[in-house]
């Protein structure tokens, strides 16, 4: 019979997470505050290297502002925005480095304690950490890279079957820029164009970075939530059939579970309050201008396409986690009150279970800014939104 394997920390359990994190300088090791305060440091500067760079795309953003070219502004602004965010997470994580922590090491001293439960409740904590593993680490992984690194592959496969298959080949740029006061054409000429193809490749990857770690770092935390909920009702029910006398203080222990599990979700609404706000607005513009781009640009374009797609699931996962979390704790009522407390003649009980359901039926919410509740609903609002935008920009 094949061994079971054991639960472990969180970063031994979503390793890809943790690398993510890590890479980025935003996993929130206070041993490592001192590194992560000279890399926020450090990349301020290579920002400031670049500014050349990042003034020739708002010169060019202003010029084609004074033409009406409505579509390079657009095409400029889908790109740089979700960079700059990228960085806005490092110093926001950076701010909510502690409760980022406690969310980890909650995570961590659960499951070393799944190790000496019940097969019972190891075979729930394994489907949920295999959810998490599976949907928030790996195919969100998958998504990212694919949405994000379709930008330099196809103009990898451009450059290499011009220069190949073609006596006079035509050079591809990931992100197309026009240098300022110059002709349109030099920007195509070395080492202008060698330059910054390497440099936008490398910010590919901090980008893919960036939104792999954060992003799937708060799936985790919301399905480690629903975990503990099904664990604590799973254990109120084995309580009403333990002996007599166990009965009070084992529900006791439910209790204070279930207050646990409430301390843990208000630290998951703190640490990324901000985050779910801004991206709120930021995937509804970013799912209108791509729209636009598809549709009123120089030809159809694959890479927008998946872009547009990409920005929907990315607004899409956050919305579906919090309604999976909301859904929860209301079921959470139905199953204390079918646990079979009628059975316990303590009244003591009777009265810890009353306090209990009624706690449950206050609807568990994650909220952006502390007053969007983030569910589905929003969801369908975000894209209605998004498609009211777009047919604003067209008319």
């Amino acid at each position: 019979m094949r061994k079971r394997k054991k639960f472990k920390s969180f970063h031994e359990t979503y390793k890809l997470i943790t690398f993510a994190l890590t890479v980025a300088m935003i996993y929130p090791n206070p041993r490592t505050e001192k590194y992560r305060i000279i890399y926020i440091l450090f990349t301020a500067l290579v920002v400031g290297s670049i500014a050349p760079l990042a003034l020739a795309i708002f010169i060019d953003m202003y010029k084609c502002w004074r033409e009406d070219d409505i579509i390079n502004i657009i095409r400029h602004s889908t790109v740089v925005g979700p960079f700059l965010g990228g960085l806005f997470k490092m110093v926001l994580m950076f701010h909510k480095r502690v409760q980022a922590k406690q969310i980890m090491d909650e995570i961590t001293r659960d499951h070393l304690l799944y190790n000496d439960f019940s097969e019972k409740y190891k075979e729930i904590a394994r489907a949920g950490i295999h959810n998490s593993q599976r949907f928030s680490e790996k195919w969100w992984a998958v998504t990212v890279i694919f949405c994000v690194m379709t930008f330099p592959v196809m103009a990898i496969s451009l450059n290499f079957y011009n220069h190949t298959f073609k006596s006079e080949p035509t050079k591809y740029m990931i992100h197309d820029l026009r240098l300022p006061n110059t002709e349109a054409e030099l920007r195509f000429k070395s080492p202008y164009f060698e330059l910054i193809f390497v440099y936008m490749v490398y910010c590919s990857f901090l980008y893919v970075v960036n939104f792999i770690g954060y992003d799937g770092f708060f799936g985790l935390s919301i399905n480690h939530a629903c975990i503990k909920m099904e664990m604590y009702c799973a254990a109120l029910e084995d309580a009403f059939k333990a002996d007599e006398g166990e009965v009070f203080g084992r529900v006791v222990g439910v209790i204070k579970e279930q207050c646990r599990m409430f301390r843990y979700i208000e630290l998951i609404q703190d640490t990324f309050n901000i985050w779910l706000g801004i991206i709120f607005i930021a995937t509804m513009i970013q799912i209108c201008t791509c729209l636009y781009h598809i549709t009123e640009g120089y030809g159809f374009d694959l890479r927008y396409l998946i872009f547009v797609t990409g920005a929907v699931i990315h607004i899409y996962l956050p919305c579906r986690y919090a309604a999976k979390l909301k859904v929860m704790s209301l079921e959470t009522s139905n199953k204390i009150y079918c646990s079979g407390w009628e059975q316990v003649d303590d009244q003591r009980v009777r009265r810890l279970i009353m306090f209990m359901i009624a706690r449950t039926q206050i609807t568990v919410e994650i909220t952006a800014f502390g007053m969007l509740a983030f569910d589905m609903e929003l969801f369908v609002s975000i894209l209605q939104s998004s498609y009211s935008m777009f047919t604003l920009l067209r008319s």
